[in-house]
């Protein structure tokens, strides 16, 4: 869970320091690399040389080296991460990350923090109980940091009560329960309404309600906690942003919101409108304060546009909508005439009739209504509230999946619908029923094997084509083949598939006798065939789920590196590093590159904003396209001989020519510009876009 993670570790000036070093040791082992950051008063009590031993890394003090001039930079640090713990940290310390008070190289890190920070006080029963302690925490909380609370027990002043360093083995823990929930919204995009709108009758007065925001804003930092791509439109409210990598839109008038929120969900996979959105605004809004002539006053009132309602209606079969309604009577009635009035997937209820919830509290007590039932939450915070929401929105998600992607419902594997041919029209004079045995078991082993744990609707799976031919067979079993391998994936509601991948791997050799049943065990290759068969397996795999989410096949993807890896063991060709694009190593080293990021970004708008988008919108689509192909000059740029970077200009030349043969002249040059610049040889295919300007 934590292997590759990418950890700063924060040490402060307390006697509980001693326990960082456990806690650093534990890191490590579980594959985490990590940075040490000491506040110059925790070198009294552990030393930097032990905590840098343990890391592999020199340990961080001081803003730069005094004897070399070499510059620490915490922006660096901040940038670098996919956490930041701070354990332990003391009463100081924790008032100067509440105040930003940046006096050493521990706070500057962490006010440059972009990734999550896990805070683990440790301080005297009566200092962590103190009011300002207190207070400094919840700030902390308030910020979006997460607090490991201190545990009870026996302190270094020998009293007894809580104020104690957690235990590194429940830090750690607490990393890893973070990091295995924080991955299902990774690459998602959502947008969030939250708070109040206000409907102004003169510059100084407005029509508006008791809204605060806070489940809004909850719901926010737990989406991108977990992964996601947050927008949040916020009315007047004066909550902090609750993540930093929240991209925040604020209004004020329920007119300004409707703008943001449907100029923002075209692009977005979900929308959660929690905004206690006003009904109505005043019909006339004076320019100057209204000022009291009489007893009694009217104002004519006229109605805004129901955001829900709009953005129901433009949502697409790939998008979820999730509306709130909050009732003071007849609450799951109303709940369930709105949920299919403005075509949520659900919705979330609460009632100012329960003690604690609803406006101003920070409590809420929720039921989620969807077409499939109801679920009642007891009265919770409104943090813990949004973990709820949006484990169900996960769920939903996950449920979009199982629709979406490729593989069977009952049978053990047929993942990827693969087919497989043997040709054995080389070989002359030898026993064809070994070739019909090998061609059998092919099938058995790729067809039964459980690749993944996901169910998928029959004509939504991609198609994998593996064609063998044999180029030479002995007696004693030993086979040498060339292997075709080619996979299609569906465009979501039409009849038409567009290639992903297609490579051919020019000479595989193994040994197969009659009737062998095909094994693969994943850490332990002893069979050459089985290896390059899953090898291409989890990377088709995982290229298709690219195309479902932006980076969303990195699982699997990793799968195949790691059998990359390890079949360099078996000593066959085809897995040796350095040796160019022609072997199964540079392939998967090649996509997985950093440089080549943007081939797999690519992939996701190429496919699913492009395609899949243009079979029911064909401008939106072909935008979405467009703009991969300054993805594609920038892979090119930084690495102009890669692998997919060329395959994907050929494999997609035919449908790229169809796609802009009927484009604007500004649009064809952008395309065939770009195209002529990474491959020149398809010039003859390309003049077919500028030659046809119907």
């Amino acid at each position: 869970m934590l292997k590759g993670k990418k950890i700063v570790l924060g040490v402060t000036g307390s006697i509980a320091a001693y326990k960082a070093a456990m806690l650093l040791r534990l890191l490590v082992k579980e594959g985490a690399e990590v940075q040490v950051v000491m506040t110059p008063s925790a070198k009294e009590f552990i030393t930097p040389l032990t905590l840098s031993t343990l890391s592999g890394r020199p340990v961080l003090s001081e803003f730069f080296n005094t004897t070399s001039g070499t510059w620490h930079s915490h922006v660096e640090l901040g940038l670098w991460a996919d956490a930041m713990v701070i354990a332990p940290v003391t009463a100081a310390t924790l008032g100067k990350m509440a105040g930003g008070i940046a006096d050493n190289l521990l706070v500057t890190t962490y006010l440059s923090m972009k990734a999550p920070v896990f805070v683990a006080p440790a301080m005297d029963l009566d200092m962590y109980a103190h009011p300002s302690t207190q207070r400094n925490i919840e700030i902390l909380k308030g910020y979006g940091n997460i607090v490991i609370e201190a545990a009870a027990g026996e302190l270094a002043s020998h009293l007894m009560g809580k104020g104690r360093m957690e235990e590194p083995e429940n830090i750690v823990q607490a990393l890893k329960d973070f990091f295995c929930e924080s991955c299902d919204l990774k690459g998602r995009k959502v947008l969030i309404t939250a708070g109040p709108t206000y409907e102004k009758i003169d510059p100084v007065r407005f029509i508006g309600n008791y809204s605060s925001g806070k489940m809004g804003f909850a719901i926010a930092g737990e989406c991108a906690r977990r992964g996601a791509d947050v927008t949040l439109v916020a009315g007047p409210v004066s909550l902090p942003t609750p993540h930093p990598s929240i991209n925040r839109i604020d209004v004020e008038s329920a007119n300004e919101m409707y703008e943001a929120a449907v100029g923002e969900f075209p692009s977005c996979d979900v929308a959660v409108l929690s905004a206690a959105v006003a009904d109505y605004r005043p019909a006339v809004q004076t320019n100057e304060k209204i000022k009291r002539t009489a007893s009694n006053m009217t104002i004519e009132l006229e109605a805004n546009k129901d955001i829900a309602a709009c953005l129901g209606g433009m949502k697409t079969s790939s998008q979820r909508l999730v509306g709130f309604a909050l009732e003071t009577n007849n609450g799951e009635a109303n709940a369930n005439d709105k949920l299919a009035k403005k075509n949520l997937d659900f919705i979330v209820l609460n009632s100012l009739e329960d003690k604690g919830a609803g406006f101003a509290h920070d409590t809420n007590k929720v039921t989620i209504i969807d077409k499939q039932g109801k679920t009642e939450y007891p009265l919770k915070s409104k943090k813990d509230v949004a973990k709820d929401i949006v484990s169900h929105i996960s769920k939903f998600f996950l449920l979009l999946l199982l629709m979406l992607l490729p593989v069977a419902a009952s049978a053990e594997g047929e993942e990827l619908n693969a087919t497989v041919t043997l040709n054995s029209s080389k070989v002359q004079g030898s026993n064809t029923e070994v070739f019909e045995q090998l061609e059998s078991s092919l099938i058995e082993f790729i067809g039964n094997r459980k690749w993944t744990s996901i169910t998928y609707e029959e004509e939504e799976r991609i198609v994998c084509n593996f064609s063998f031919v044999v180029n030479s067979y002995a007696n004693d079993g030993s086979f040498d083949c060339s292997l075709m391998v080619q996979a299609t994936r569906p465009v979501y509601g039409s009849s038409y598939s567009s290639t992903i991948f297609k490579y051919e791997d020019k000479s595989i050799k193994f040994k197969y006798q009659p009737y062998d049943r095909l094994e693969f065990v994943e850490d332990n290759l002893d069979n050459n065939l089985t290896a390059v068969i899953a090898f291409y397996v989890y990377l088709i795999i995982g290229m298709d789920m690219d195309t479902m989410g932006e980076l969303g096949g990195s699982e699997w993807l990793n799968k195949s590196q790691a059998i990359a890896g390890n079949a360099q063991n078996l000593g066959d060709a085809g897995w040796r590093a350095g040796t160019g694009n022609n072997n199964r190593y540079s392939i998967i080293d090649d996509y997985l590159n950093g440089a080549m990021e943007p081939i797999r970004k690519l992939m996701y708008n190429y496919h699913r904003l492009g395609l899949d988008t243009m079979y029911r919108n064909a401008d939106n689509g072909r935008k979405a396209i467009t703009e991969c192909f300054d993805l594609l000059n920038k892979a090119h740029e930084d690495r102009p001989m890669a692998y997919f970077t060329n395959l994907f200009t050929e494999y997609k030349i035919d449908e790229i020519v169809n796609i802009y043969s009927k484009c604007t002249p500004e649009e064809k040059k952008k395309v065939v510009d770009t195209l002529l610049d990474i491959n020149p040889s398809l010039s003859p295919e390309l003049d077919k876009i500028t030659k046809n300007n119907n």
